[in-house]
């Protein structure tokens, strides 16, 4: 499924729609966090998950 459709289906309030959105970032997330301090990693992580939710919610293809 491509990711403008799961874009539009969060958008319908598709929590398994953001979950895959997650997923399929994730791996990319923790690499980018690989040399950040294991101390706040953790926080690091979680604050990059919210700021990518809140993107795709707000998100408008004009």
């Amino acid at each position: 499924m491509s990711l403008l459709t799961l874009v539009k289906r969060v958008q319908n309030n598709d929590n398994i729609a953001m979950q895959e959105i997650i997923d399929r970032f994730e791996p990319k997330i923790r690499k980018s966090l690989r040399f950040t301090n294991a101390s706040v990693r953790e926080d690091m992580r979680q604050e990059i998950v919210f700021r990518l939710i809140k993107a795709v919610k707000s998100y408008n293809r004009a």
